[in-house]
């Protein structure tokens, strides 16, 4: 046996009574406890935790932040349908994550959109208000950045939206308040008029109380950080034209762009659907391009996706008797109200527009004016936004193009009802029907206010009132291409056979005299430069109306060379082209969609040109001096600068399969794309002039030359 030691046996060691380090539910089942507070088999059990006097929380040291976080109770309601808001500088690792917290996130994502309709009614409110930050967000007062450090990063070849949307810190990319206000005002003065979904007071507030929360180390709301960070897009889009190239331009609005779906997937927005949120996405989609947004967002912008987001904020029934004897139940903003009904009718208008132009939506809307219950905007000032009572639609207002639009949207409806099922089975339009839709387009435009008119006495008239409200002016010359642009649409089957079938001279008439006035406008806005600013050849849907409208007089002159007045017909073409030229050296956005178009027609001219001589050998080529129209021709099918797709597609100005904005520059088109000179379209359209008289003319193929330049456009061009 071994002998004790001296100094064990003269002190003998007691053993201590081990206090009880697990919880009471643990040491009752006899169950091994993790020692947490509370611990995982009561947590999800969901019963009390209790540990004594001498639990974890008494004798152990205060857990981290991000412990107390993670192990602290949840519940089942909030957990699922909101995100926890961090603490103050708090990280946490993907690896600490407890196995809990991540069944929690993932209920939310398969059944939070549910847990609405299935809380009592006095809980709803909580739930769908504005989200917190997410857990990567750091509570910090903001300073804000210049927009000069933001271009700087673009210039640089930095990518905001190589980041996960769902994790990028917001706030640290806001500029800072003067700079945001400074954009928000250039958009008051230079875009909103076009698509008026925003009241400027209440913007205002929204942008100044967002500042107000950030630089006291609150979370902002997101979807005010989504319709802030959509404004600056457009902002600056339209602004950096002007004064950088149209790379930088686009690669700042995408960047930004990005940032505003990033602030939407973050705040649950498809689930959660807000006012703000939906304003937001309704911006982008009008002013910019969708299709050269990043795929992680571009989605949201798409207009199935606005009408769904509206149908889910129930802005179809906004006036149906249900919901009105709700609203006077408990009370409402009136103001608030009828900016309800001014986006539900703008995503009607837009609907009902687009569904007579080329692509995919041809012949087809979304909103069926029977499947709604919502009154017409009132004609009134924003400031007055909140009365019953509206002015009489001759009388000026911010809302007064909006209502004109919407009259014309509605004309465009008709003659989809009508026409559709004609195109849709293959067969021809009657004449006769045709006849009644332009009765209905004519007395539409017959009862446009004085103030939209363009006969000199009227702009004589309100000369004044366009100097002091220019967005007037805009307004006129966008509703009268509006209304030009779709009389020549409407005629378009009949244009060419009236030209020598007396039965449909009128449509040949009608089209002459839309297209002119298309002509006529934009040579006024030209001349009225001071009046227009941005120069109105920044926006693809003025130059895109005047490129057709040069195309239609183009092929008046090759139905009838031999007319008494060929001559005086061919100039009027060449004055078109060069309002086109001037267009294009002014802007890159008009050059880079011109490119486009005349690929489109080149590509036409080089199949249908076989001119002969009388002995059956081909014509020698007719050139100006120092040009080369052969080689043009030669290279038709070359892609220029605006990249055009297939039928039911739209010009792209950039490639994401390239990774940059611009495609690769080819020798082969320096005459089309010099940056330096303008394209001398006047040369290469002669050249087509002086050909006429060889042209094979066949409607059919017109027809499709057409379709294929109409498709050759922006999203939101109208």
């Amino acid at each position: 046996m071994k002998r004790r030691s001296a100094h064990e046996s003269a002190t003998p060691q007691k053993q201590p009574r081990q206090d009880p380090v697990s919880c009471e539910s643990c040491r009752k089942k006899k169950t091994k406890c993790d020692r947490q507070i509370p611990c995982g088999s009561c947590k999800s059990r969901r019963i009390d935790c209790n540990y004594g006097s001498n639990g974890p929380e008494a004798s152990s040291p205060a857990a981290p932040p991000g412990d107390q976080l993670r192990n602290r109770p949840s519940n089942s309601v909030t957990a699922s349908a909101r995100t926890t808001e961090a603490p103050r500088e708090t990280v946490l690792s993907r690896s600490a994550e407890d196995p809990l917290m991540t069944a929690d996130r993932l209920e939310n994502i398969l059944m939070g959109h549910r847990i609405p309709s299935a809380v009592p009614s006095a809980l709803r409110g909580e739930l769908s208000g504005p989200p917190r930050m997410g857990l990567h967000a750091r509570s910090q007062p903001h300073t804000g950045t210049s927009i000069g450090s933001f271009l700087n990063l673009v210039r640089d070849g930095g990518c905001v939206s190589s980041e996960h949307p769902a994790t990028i810190h917001l706030a640290s990319f806001l500029p800072s308040e003067a700079d945001a206000l400074s954009l928000f005002n250039y958009y008051l003065s230079h875009l909103d008029y076009q698509y008026h979904i925003v009241v400027p007071a209440r913007t205002e507030q929204i942008i100044r109380s967002l500042y107000y929360a950030l630089a006291r180390g609150r979370s902002g709301d997101l979807n005010h950080i989504a319709m802030l960070f959509s404004i600056l897009a457009t902002a600056l889009f339209y602004q950096l034209l002007s004064t950088e190239s149209s790379a930088v331009a686009e690669n700042c609005s995408r960047e930004t762009a990005f940032l505003a779906g990033a602030a939407l997937i973050q705040s649950n927005y498809v689930a959660y659907p807000t006012i703000e949120g939906l304003q937001a996405a309704m911006i982008i989609a009008h002013h910019l391009s969708s299709l050269t947004l990043n795929p992680c967002v571009s989605s949201l912008f798409f207009q199935g996706g606005l009408v769904s987001q509206a149908k889910s904020l129930g802005l179809h029934l906004l006036d149906s008797p249900r919901v009105v004897a709700e609203r006077q139940e408990r009370g409402f903003d009136k103001a608030e109200t009828e900016l309800k009904r001014r986006l539900w009718w703008d995503l009607a208008s837009y609907d009902w527009l687009m569904g007579f132009l080329s692509g995919p939506q041809e012949w087809t809307y979304t909103i069926h004016p029977q499947h709604m219950n919502v009154r017409r905007p009132l004609n009134r000032e924003d400031d007055i936004i909140g009365i019953d009572t509206g002015l009489p639609l001759m009388m000026p207002t911010c809302m007064s193009y909006t209502l004109q639009r919407l009259r014309l949207a509605e004309v465009c409806r008709e003659i989809v009802d009508a026409a559709a099922p004609y195109h849709l089975e293959g067969k021809e339009l009657p004449y006769e029907t045709l006849l009644d839709l332009d009765r209905k387009l004519q007395q539409a435009y017959s009862e446009l206010p004085s103030f939209f008119r363009f006969d000199q006495s009227s702009r004589r008239q309100f000369a004044t009132l366009y100097l002091k409200r220019p967005e007037l002016a805009w307004q006129r010359a966008f509703i009268q291409q509006g209304y030009h642009s779709r009389l020549c649409r409407l005629h378009r089957q009949y244009f060419i056979r009236g030209a020598r079938d007396p039965r449909y001279s009128y449509s040949h008439v009608v089209s002459l005299q839309s297209a002119r006035k298309v002509l006529e406008v934009k040579r006024i806005m030209d001349e009225e430069a001071p009046l227009f600013t941005v120069n109105s050849s920044f926006f693809w849907a003025v130059t895109h109306h005047v490129f057709m409208a040069a195309v239609i007089l183009l092929i008046d002159v090759c139905f009838n060379w031999d007319d008494i007045l060929a001559s005086k017909r061919k100039e009027e073409v060449l004055d078109a082209c060069r309002l086109l030229s001037r267009a294009q050296q002014c802007s890159s956005v008009a050059r880079e969609g011109i490119n486009a178009m005349m690929c489109i027609l080149r590509k036409h001219w080089k199949q249908e040109r076989r001119p002969t001589t009388f002995s059956g050998t081909q014509a020698p080529q007719r050139s100006s001096p120092g040009f080369d129209v052969s080689a043009l021709h030669d290279k038709s099918d070359v892609p220029t600068t605006g990249h055009v797709e297939d039928s039911n597609k739209t010009v792209r100005f950039d490639d994401p399969a390239l990774g940059q904005n611009t495609p690769k520059h080819d020798q082969s088109v320096d005459l089309v794309n010099s940056e330096l000179e303008p394209v001398p379209l006047e040369d290469l359209w002669s050249q087509m002039l002086d050909e006429s008289a060889h042209f094979p003319l066949d409607t059919p193929d017109w027809m499709d030359l057409l379709t294929e330049l109409t498709n050759a456009t922006l999203p939101g061009s109208e």
